[in-house]
């Protein structure tokens, strides 16, 4: 048996330690196909981008809890059928539906349940954020969140089984919830993702929240400008750069061994290192061009 493979104890089949996912027959096929028409909920419109002069009276006037999407993935549907397999629709790919084996509880499933859930290939974990649609009856536009978290955490600790190599390899998880007050504790969390502001009564659209990219330094006006050099503790040819006040500027960009040298001699007298530096577009930083 290959060493990256492994035999599942209720499978003949080799088990390969990377996610994947298994494709739908042509019953099943069929069978999504009809998902849309039967439960129209699931093609609500997703959510928007925080506005503060837009949102910020409705939020303060109305139960909102945060949650993370802490990572760069896509939003995606997770179906599960009374006799059918599971499903998983990605949005941004919608005529690609994948079949994701879960361990269930058969007999609690006597209609369709109808899942929200981020995706992230990189990461391999599928997050469930949101019940759209409990044993048939579509929800998220007739019930509060507070009662379709409460269906999805049924789902979650009576119904679905967490076994990650019988899934494929792929984690799966509840998103976790906090109050608005809670809200910096949730951004710890964020690898590239966003928080999202779940609002309670269904009239309203999630909203989220995405961090602004930090500006980039202005580039120096008439050349190179004087800055000081700082050297990195444990890294012996890596300096950050400061202005006149004090400011970090970022990483100070080294091209040649003679700045190189320069750098370190200055460094080893444990004296201030000033320097002549210019942003460079190329490298996206400030090159040193000489030391004083």
């Amino acid at each position: 048996m290959p060493a990256n493979g492994s035999k599942h104890p209720r499978s003949s089949k080799i088990q390969s330690e990377t996610t994947r996912f298994l494709s739908p027959s042509p019953y099943e096929r069929n069978w999504i196909r009809t998902i849309p028409a039967t439960y129209p909920d699931i093609l609500r419109a997703p959510a928007v981008t925080y506005k503060a002069s837009r949102d910020d009276d409705r939020v303060s006037k109305n139960k909102y809890v945060a949650f993370t999407r802490p990572y760069k993935g896509h939003q995606a549907l997770l179906i599960i059928g009374k006799e059918q397999r599971p499903v998983l629709i990605d949005e941004s790919q919608p005529d690609r539906p994948n079949m994701l084996p879960m361990r269930l509880d058969r007999e609690c499933i006597t209609d369709t349940w109808i899942f929200a859930v981020s995706l992230y290939q990189t990461e391999g974990l599928i997050q469930l954020e949101d019940c759209i649609v409990a044993n048939g009856e579509q929800i998220r536009s007739t019930k509060t969140f507070t009662e379709r978290f409460g269906l999805l955490q049924r789902f979650a600790d009576s119904i679905w089984y967490q076994d990650t190599r019988f899934q494929l390899n792929w984690q799966m998880r509840v998103a976790t919830m906090y109050p608005l007050a809670e809200i910096e504790v949730a951004a710890t969390v964020l690898n590239g993702g966003y928080v999202c502001l779940m609002p309670d009564l269904p009239l309203y659209r999630l909203l989220k929240i995405v961090p602004q990219p930090l500006e980039k330094p202005a580039a120096p006006v008439g050349g190179p400008n004087e800055f000081v050099c700082v050297g990195v503790e444990g890294k012996p040819d890596v300096y950050d750069l400061k202005d006149s006040k004090g400011i970090n500027l970022g990483r100070a960009s080294v091209q040649t061994l003679t700045i190189s040298q320069a750098l370190q001699q200055k460094r080893s007298t444990g004296e201030s290192i000033r320097v002549l530096a210019e942003w460079n577009e190329d490298f996206e930083s400030y090159v040193v061009t000489s030391v004083f």
